[in-house]
């Protein structure tokens, strides 16, 4: 097994913004001084997920785009704020296939003069549908995700059901079982899913089967894992690199842990806290649908642990 030297995470896309927030020596933030100024181009949050990983091996930088956002708005509005080009990235990885995790990619591919290997799990292009309680029906939500059109645009897509070596150090966990006992999170008992899919010609719930999280080995520090929204739980996303890597030291966890969706009971959180504790990681940094309690209490319980990210943040490994 090799370990990466270091790594730089810039948070491309996310919920949340602050310029107010002092930065670290891990930690630098486009902040006051940066949005303020004229000749710069203020970075935007939406509700969606991308994080660029640079992974530094043997004097080299390799580059990885984990998920895309849910618009070429933000993603590529703050790549050219942060100066970062759509041509220098070596490899991307869509978490799974909801929009708000793709919804960046196609202009991105557009942007580039040559092709992009894109990891994907085949499921990610089902056609997927919401129920609302009140029985509205969304259609197809995810119809703007095409085989297709990605190829035409310069994406070399590589699916994958199980785990995959990206560069060196880094890997797709694939498919993400489920062992822990109050995950993947989700409503209470009783009460069905909003969402659904079509499989195998049935109109089902979807248990998004396409969900995947990357994992990094460090060198001196341990297992590095982001997750896309977290759908087979970040415990079961977590215990899966630990699996796939051979290595058990948790060093840094960042990404969605969904646990912020309407149902979802406080308890889970509770539940997910006690094992995080377990885990030890240095870093936790729960994003985008990780819901405000969850944010709350990972702070109150494991303040020392707790990185908020914002987008435009850098984290230095």
């Amino acid at each position: 097994m090799h370990f990466a030297d270091g790594l730089i995470i810039t948070t491309l896309v996310e919920n949340y913004i602050d310029m107010l927030i002092p930065n670290t020596e891990m930690v630098k933030r486009p902040g006051i001084a940066f949005h303020f100024d004229p000749r710069n181009k203020p970075i935007h949050a939406e509700n969606g997920l991308s994080m660029l990983v640079d992974l530094f091996f043997a004097e080299q930088r390799y580059r990885i785009l984990f998920d895309a956002g849910i618009s070429h708005t933000a993603l590529l509005h703050n790549m050219s704020a942060l100066g970062i080009s759509p041509k220098d990235i070596d490899h991307a990885v869509i978490s799974h296939g909801h929009p708000d995790h793709y919804g960046g990619l196609l202009a991105l591919l557009k942007a580039r003069d040559y092709p992009l290997p894109v990891i994907l799990h085949p499921s990610a292009f089902l056609a997927r549908y919401v129920v609302a309680a009140n029985g509205l029906v969304i259609p197809t939500y995810s119809q703007s995700l095409r085989k297709s059109e990605l190829e035409a645009a310069g994406a070399s897509l590589v699916l994958a059901k199980g785990p995959v070596q990206i560069g060196p150090a880094a890997f797709t966990t694939g498919e993400i079982p489920f062992k822990v006992s109050f995950e993947p999170p989700g409503p209470p008992a009783g009460i069905p899913s909003s969402l659904r899919c079509v499989q195998d010609g049935k109109f089902e719930e979807d248990k998004t089967p396409d969900d995947l999280a990357l994992a990094i080995c460090l060198k001196g520090k341990g297992l590095v894992v982001i997750t896309g929204c977290a759908h087979a739980g970040i415990i079961n996303s977590v215990r899966q690199a630990q699996t796939v890597t051979g290595v058990e030291e948790v060093y840094a966890i960042f990404g969605g842990f969904h646990l912020g969706f309407p149902g979802i009971p406080d308890e889970n959180i509770e539940k997910t806290i006690r094992e995080l504790k377990h885990l030890k990681p240095a870093i936790i940094s729960p994003m985008h649908c990780s819901g405000f309690k969850t944010l709350a209490a990972v702070y109150s319980e494991m303040p020392e642990a707790f990185l908020l990210n914002t987008a435009g943040a850098q984290i230095t490994l």
